[in-house]
C-alpha cells in the first residue's frame, strides 16, 4: 500500500497548483529554512545508537514547526534548532524503545496513519485540505517544505508511529488504586452549604461617627501605625516624572526585502530631517505626512514615564528640554522624537495627608468593633433560632403600622445597623474547587476549576474554606470569629453538609480512573506528549531523563562543529557543593 501512495505522487494534473500554492506560501511566509540554518550542506549532526541523524532529518521538524515564520534573528534561529534537534533525537531513542519490547509498526498500519486527519499533524496542515487524501500534494509538501525525500519522510513518520507506540505503552504502567478514587470521590462528593451574614465596614461606617477631636486624639498615639499606612501606600501619594513625545516613526526594512524598499526609507528619513531642520514648528505636520505610525495623531503619543517608553527613545530624550528634538536609528527603525511637555515627579509630605490617615484609620478601627459587638449579638439571637437569616430578623425591632422592616425610620438606629447587613448562602461547593467546564464547553477539564480556597459568594480564603470542610459539624455549626476577605467581614454557620455515597464512587467509577492516571501521568511524565506535536526546550522530567542517559552513556553522541544549535541542547549542570568526608566534620567545606 506504501507503493500506492508513491505511485498517487506521480499523477500530473494538480503540479501547476500545488506549484502556484507553494510560491503563495513562499511569497507571504517565507521560503522554509533548512535546519542548519547555514546553507543546503547536508552534514551529520548526531547518532542514535546505528542511525545517522544529518541536517535534513533534523529539517523535517524543524521546517514543520517553524518554516512558514517571516523573520528571527540568530540566536532564536539556534535556539529553534535545538528544540528540533531535541525532538528528532527522542523520537528516534523512544523508536528504539519500542522496538526492544517487540513493538513493529507494518505498512498498512504506516498508510493508514500517514492518511489519518485526527493523529497525522501534516494531513490537517497541507496535504488533506479537502477532507482526503492527494498524492500529488503529499508529495510536494514533503519535498518543497519539509524538504526530505519521500522514503526518508516515511521512515520519520514510521519511527513516529513506533514513538507513539512506546510512550501509549508507558501511560498503560499508571493505574489508579482504589484508594484513590476513593480519596477523589471524597473531595469532589463531599459537599458544604453555608449560610453567611456580611458585614461590610463601609457601610456600617455612618453608625460609627468620627469627629475632629477623635481624629486628633488618634493621631497623637499612633503616629507608628499612620507612618506605616503611608509606607505602604507610598504609590497613592506620589506620582513619577512624565513626558509627552511627538516622533516622526520610519519603518527601517531589512535588505533582504529588497534596495528598492530599503532606499525610499533612506530617502523618506532624509527629507523629514530637512524639513524639520527648515522648519521646526511644522514637526507635527511632517509627522502628520510622513510618518510610518501615529500619523492621524501627527506623531503625539500619550504621556508616560521613561521606564514606559522604547528604551532607545527614553535614553536618548532623557536630558532633552521641552522643545527639543533628537534622531535615534535603531534595527526596525528611523525616529525624530520632539519633547512637547514634561511633568515632574510629584510627592505629597507625610504630614500633609496625616490627618486624612488618621480618620481613615479610626474609622476603619470603629467599624471593626461596631462589627464584634454587632456578631457578639448576633451569637445571642442564635441560641433562640435556627438560622443566621432568622437570629438577624429576631434583632430588627419590630415596624411601626405601615412602615417596612427593611426601611427602618432615622429615629431606629438599632434597626439601621442591621438593615446595613446581608445575609446569604454560598450553594454547595466541594474543596476541588467549582467545576467551570459548562462555561468553556468542557473544554478544559480540570483547568476549568476554581481554586480549592475559593469560597463563592465570599471569595478565596483558605481557612474559612478548611474550617468549613474540618471544623463546622452538625454539633457545632457555627464558626468562632468572622472571616475576613477583602476588607468584609463574614460570620459563618454549616447550613448543610452532603457526604460522599458508594453509589455516586460506582457510577462515576470510570471517570474517576480516568482522572486520576491523567493526573498521574502529567505529573511524572510532564508534557512529553508533545514530542509528536512541536518541539519544546524541555519535554518534561521522563522524556528528559531519558534524553541525558542517553548523551551520558553514548548512546546519543552529538558532532558540535557540525550544528551550531547543539550547545542550546546541553542543560547547564546545578552547582553542587562537594565534601571531603575523609576530613573532621570542623574541616569540611
Amino acid at each position: 500500500m506504501l507503493e500506492n501512495i508513491r505511485r498517487s505522487t506521480k499523477s500530473g494534473w494538480t503540479y501547476l497548483l500545488v506549484g502556484l500554492l507553494i510560491v503563495v506560501f513562499a511569497v507571504f511566509f517565507g521560503v522554509p529554512g533548512d535546519a542548519c540554518g547555514s546553507g543546503p550542506t547536508r552534514a551529520l549532526v548526531a547518532t542514535v545508537g546505528d542511525a545517522d541523524i544529518y541536517t535534513d532529518d533534523v529539517g523535517v521538524v524543524f521546517n514543520r514547526a517553524f518554516g512558514g515564520q517571516r523573520r528571527v534573528d540568530d540566536s532564536q534561529l539556534r535556539q529553534q534548532q535545538a528544540q528540533a534537534l531535541r525532538s528528532i533525537l527522542l523520537l528516534h531513542l523512544l523508536a528504539d524503545n519500542a522496538r526492544a519490547h517487540g513493538l513493529r509498526v507494518a505498512d498498512d498500519e504506516l498508510v493508514a496513519y500517514l492518511k489519518d486527519p485526527l493523529k497525522n499533524a501534516e494531513y490537517r496542515q497541507v496535504y488533506g485540505r479537502d477532507g482526503g487524501f492527494d498524492g500529488d500534494m503529499y508529495k510536494q509538501y514533503v519535498q518543497n517544505q519539509l524538504r526530505i525525500g519521500i522514503p526518508k519522510y516515511e521512515e520519520f513518520k514510521r519511527n513516529e508511529l513506533l514513538a507513539t507506540k512506546y510512550l501509549h505503552l508507558v501511560e498503560m504502567q499508571f493505574r489508579a488504586t482504589g484508594w484513590e478514587l476513593e480519596e477523589l470521590n471524597a473531595l469532589r462528593n463531599t459537599k458544604v452549604d453555608l449560610e453567611f451574614v456580611k458585614f461590610e465596614p463601609q457601610r456600617l461606617a455612618a453608625f460609627v461617627p468620627v469627629n475632629d477631636e477623635d481624629v486628633a486624639e488618634f493621631a497623637a498615639s499612633n503616629q507608628d501605625a499612620i507612618s506605616k499606612f503611608y509606607e505602604d501606600n507610598r504609590s497613592d501619594y506620589e506620582t513619577p516624572a512624565k513626558v509627552l513625545i511627538r516622533r516622526i516613526f520610519i519603518v527601517k526594512p531589512e535588505e533582504s526585502e529588497g534596495p528598492d524598499l530599503v532606499k525610499a526609507a533612506i530617502e523618506k528619513w532624509d527629507k523629514a530631517k530637512a524639513a524639520v531642520a527648515e522648519d521646526p514648528s511644522k514637526f507635527a505636520d511632517i509627522a502628520g505626512e510622513l510618518s510610518d505610525s501615529e500619523r492621524e495623531a501627527q506623531g503625539l503619543m500619550d504621556w508616560t514615564t521613561l521606564e514606559n517608553l522604547d528604551q532607545n527613545i527614553a535614553e536618548k530624550i532623557k536630558d532633552l528640554e521641552k522643545g527639543a528634538t533628537a534622531e535615534i536609528e535603531t534595527d526596525y527603525a528611523f525616529m525624530l522624537v520632539k519633547v512637547e511637555d514634561r511633568q515632574d515627579a510629584t510627592k505629597t509630605p507625610l504630614t500633609d495627608v496625616s490627618g486624612d490617615i488618621a480618620r481613615n484609620l479610626l474609622q476603619e478601627q470603629k467599624s471593626e468593633e461596631l462589627v464584634r459587638s454587632m456578631i457578639g449579638e448576633l451569637k445571642v439571637a442564635l441560641e433562640g433560632n435556627e438560622s443566621l437569616q432568622a437570629a438577624v430578623d429576631s434583632l430588627k425591632p419590630a415596624a411601626e403600622d405601615g412602615e417596612d422592616a427593611d426601611e427602618p425610620g432615622e429615629d431606629d438606629p438599632e434597626a439601621a445597623r442591621w438593615a446595613a447587613v446581608t445575609v446569604d448562602t454560598t450553594g454547595q461547593f466541594s474543596l476541588e474547587g467549582q467545576d467551570l467546564s459548562s462555561m468553556f464547553g468542557g473544554q478544559f477539564g480540570a483547568s476549568s476549576r476554581t481554586p480549592w480556597d475559593r469560597v463563592p459568594k465570599i471569595g478565596q480564603n483558605p481557612d474559612l474554606a478548611r474550617a468549613a470542610f474540618h471544623k463546622l459539624s452538625t454539633d457545632k455549626p457555627t464558626v468562632d470569629a468572622p472571616y475576613k476577605t477583602n476588607g468584609i467581614y463574614y460570620y459563618v454557620r454549616l447550613a448543610e453538609r452532603v457526604e460522599p455515597t458508594p453509589e455516586q464512587l460506582a457510577e462515576q467509577h470510570e471517570n474517576l480512573v480516568t482522572e486520576v492516571r491523567s493526573d498521574k501521568v502529567a505529573t511524572m511524565l510532564g508534557p512529553y506528549a508533545a514530542v509528536l506535536a512541536y518541539p519544546l526546550d524541555d519535554f518534561g522530567p521522563f522524556l528528559e531523563g531519558i534524553l541525558d542517559r542517553a548523551i551520558e552513556d553514548q548512546r546519543v553522541k552529538l558532532y558540535e562543529r557540525n550544528y551550531d544549535a547543539i550547545p542550546l541542547l546541553k542543560k547547564a549542570e546545578p552547582e553542587t557543593t562537594k565534601i571531603d568526608l575523609s576530613k573532621p566534620a570542623d574541616e569540611k567545606s
